[in-house]
């Protein structure tokens, strides 16, 4: 917050390139009662070049300058002169400039709170708010920057039960996988042809027959989170299974995608098993699930 810069490294090392912000995916759980919020402090963005964090400055009411100070403003009663306090202490002590009368003290002066320019060397009495940029140093209204509240998020009790199907699903793939011998890594990365590394769920490898599996686990997958996994499999010359914990994929016209025979689609029961059963439904405007990427977020989980 140094920077007034605020990320969520965890949550957006687990999206994709085409996904919403960390930010916006957060908030979305949180208005589905998965996450609850906390609030932390407002964030004010610069509305000229965009840097978050700007900071709060008082400014002259005159100038409109950020170099104002709080002061004192004295007022010596016996002939109405107002200063500031070097106007009023000389070498010989306390002085009025006005009549020239001697004092024992400021104490004899009546005071108030004020403030000083140094810009324009106005006194006024109250300071004008003003927000300053750190980038472009821009000085502007309050109401001219844009605001935003920011949270800390943890989990609801829907939330907790929500990450548990994810890791009960991941980890029964993983047990089934390792049944049948074969060596499985969770959370990791397969590297395909041209050498670029692809996160994945489960990966598992048969090293005496080099056949190998690749595993993904979503709430609700959707065409464009199976293509990408059917494309992985492809890229890395793989198996690919594909995990749903509400029992529905979704999408207008995904046939070709689920009954290919590089896919086995498997669903996570209410008594915590796989099974060969899904249905699939039309629903475009349904919110996209980021479960599958965030989990570990909340509940690292190891095999």
């Amino acid at each position: 917050m140094d920077t007034g810069k605020v990320t969520y490294p965890e949550a957006a090392a687990r999206l994709d390139e085409g996904d919403d912000s960390a930010f916006k995916v957060l908030e979305m759980l949180a208005e589905q009662d998965r996450l609850r919020t906390e609030f932390q402090e407002k964030q004010y963005i610069c509305p000229y070049c965009g840097t978050k964090g700007m900071q709060y400055t008082s400014a002259c009411a005159s100038c409109g300058s950020p170099e104002t100070v709080r002061t004192e403003q004295y007022r010596h009663a016996a002939c109405d002169h107002e200063g500031m306090q070097d106007q009023f202490v000389d070498d010989d002590g306390v002085v009025c400039p006005e009549c020239e009368m001697g004092l024992k003290s400021l104490e004899q002066l009546e005071s108030d709170a004020a403030n000083f320019c140094q810009n324009c060397e106005t006194i006024f009495e109250t300071a004008d708010h003003r927000l300053r940029c750190r980038d472009c140093h821009l000085v502007t209204q309050p109401t001219r920057a844009t605001e935003r509240i920011l949270h800390q998020y943890s989990l609801t009790d829907q939330g907790k039960k929500w990450v548990e199907e994810q890791l009960t699903a991941r980890q029964l793939v993983v047990e089934t996988l390792k049944d049948r011998t074969l060596r499985v890594e969770i959370d990791t990365t397969v590297t395909t042809g041209s050498g670029e590394e692809i996160p994945v769920h489960v990966h598992a490898l048969d090293e005496l027959l080099d056949d190998r599996i690749i595993a993904a686990v979503h709430e609700r997958p959707y065409e464009r989170e199976i293509a990408h996994l059917l494309t992985v499999a492809s890229e890395v010359d793989a198996h690919a299974i594909l995990v749903t914990t509400s029992g529905t994929v979704v999408g207008e016209d995904i046939d070709q995608l689920v009954t290919d025979d590089r896919l086995t689609t498997l669903e996570l029961t209410k008594g915590g098993a796989l099974q060969r059963n899904y249905e699939i439904v039309s629903d475009p405007g349904t919110q996209h699930s980021f479960v599958g990427r965030i989990t570990d977020i909340f509940k690292p989980q190891t095999g």
